[in-house]
């Protein structure tokens, strides 16, 4: 929230808070803002070594079941293609 007001701007599903916890997540449903939850770079390995997708570890299931709208793979050119008109 102090973010918010540092910025001038108001919580809603306009304004999108990337974490990489569900703590996270947590935070910013509570807030009434989208969360975006971003897979670690040690899990994504994991889960690829396993034949499963990035977002198929424990802490990105935790993230998705507290309300992240996505879990994506770690790296900020990831986050550009989510939302394209950033």
């Amino acid at each position: 929230m102090r973010a918010l007001e540092l910025l001038g701007k108001d919580a809603g599903k306009d304004v999108v808070m990337v974490g990489d916890t569900p703590d996270d997540i947590r935070a910013a449903i509570a807030c009434g803002c989208r969360g975006v939850g971003v897979a670690t770079p040690e899990n994504v390995v994991n889960s690829i070594a396993k034949g499963k997708e990035h977002d198929s570890c424990t802490l990105s299931v935790a993230m998705k079941e507290c309300g992240a709208d996505v879990v994506m793979p770690p790296g900020f050119v990831a986050l550009l293609d989510i939302f394209p008109e950033l």
